[in-house]
């Protein structure tokens, strides 16, 4: 019966499982990577994430959604991944090149208040042909302000590709972020035909011209507090829209203020930054059941 190390990481909010597999190489099935994200039966997090040898760069990241299935790319997720790194010691260096499904990142760190450290991702260029983000619309051409019919509900849509596909929608005058029924239209917008590889949703609501408001509803993981390539399209979307004009924007996301992207212009690499914090670290899971010790 064999114990795997691992840590619990969160950005601002986004939880992680992090496993070393460099120094222990392991595979998880399925079945398996479920049961750790599970809530009430296993360690719970939105997603698990592997540490592997690369290569192409320093790192490989290989990240698991809380359903099991696998994502090209985490901002949150990536910069939780260098933090583990940086904390057991698996590099010394401040500034890394980490291997995704999309492509490789640059992140870096730095000492933030007390024991913080502040880690910044690149997030690359944004994608908005349709073909690659993937979006099957009826109209060639961009995915902005197109009308999108579900039953009774019409939404305008803005689709982008962070190295991940994302639905961006705007609420209505009068509509309350607190009270929007994500549950309902997240997962219905997700898995839409549209979205051959299903998508991202983030609802955001502009509340001045460098400051948005966001929810989200993450692919394969439903419901999340926060997701960095989430608020990289949002704020992609806003300045394309016109509906902000600063570079320097400031995403609020349920219970934080906290995330910060600069923008040159739209068609340039996106850092994304903040705090990431230890929240479970070094316990051991029994690969046959999640049990902690």
């Amino acid at each position: 019966m064999r114990k795997i190390k691992f840590s619990k990481l969160n950005g601002q909010g986004n939880d992680f499982v992090i496993i070393d597999t460099v120094s222990s190489p392991l595979v998880l099935n399925k079945e398996q990577i479920i049961m750790i994200c599970d809530r009430h039966f296993g360690i719970g997090a939105d997603g698990l994430i592997m540490v592997k040898s690369s290569e192409k760069a320093d790192f490989k990241m290989d990240y698991y959604n809380s359903d099991g299935s696998t994502a090209e790319m985490c901002g949150n997720g990536i910069r939780c991944m260098v933090r583990f790194i940086h904390e057991n010691k698996l590099s010394g260096l401040d500034k890394m090149d980490i291997e995704t499904l999309a492509g490789i990142k640059k992140v870096t760190m730095r000492p933030g208040s007390g024991s913080d450290i502040i880690i910044k991702a690149n997030m690359g260029k944004p994608e908005f042909n349709p073909k690659n983000i993937p979006v099957d619309f009826k109209n060639n051409g961009p995915v902005f302000d197109r009308k999108l019919k579900i039953d009774s509900k019409d939404f305008n849509i803005n689709c982008v590709s962070m190295g991940n596909p994302h639905c961006v929608i705007f609420l209505e005058d009068g509509q309350d972020l607190s009270t929007f029924p994500l549950d309902i239209w997240g997962p219905a917008i997700e898995k839409h035909k549209i979205f051959p590889n299903w998508t991202n949703v983030e609802f955001i609501r502009v509340d001045n011209r460098s400051e948005l408001s966001m929810i989200v509803w993450e692919r394969g993981s439903g419901r999340t507090l926060s997701c960095g390539t989430g608020a990289s399209a949002a704020g992609v979307i806003a300045i394309k829209s016109g509906k902000i004009d600063s570079t320097n924007i400031k995403v609020n996301i349920p219970f934080l203020s906290l995330v910060k992207l600069k923008l040159s212009s739209i068609i340039s690499n996106i850092p994304h930054h903040s705090y990431s914090s230890l929240c479970l670290p070094g316990k051991h899971w029994n690969q046959d059941r999640p049990i902690l010790y």
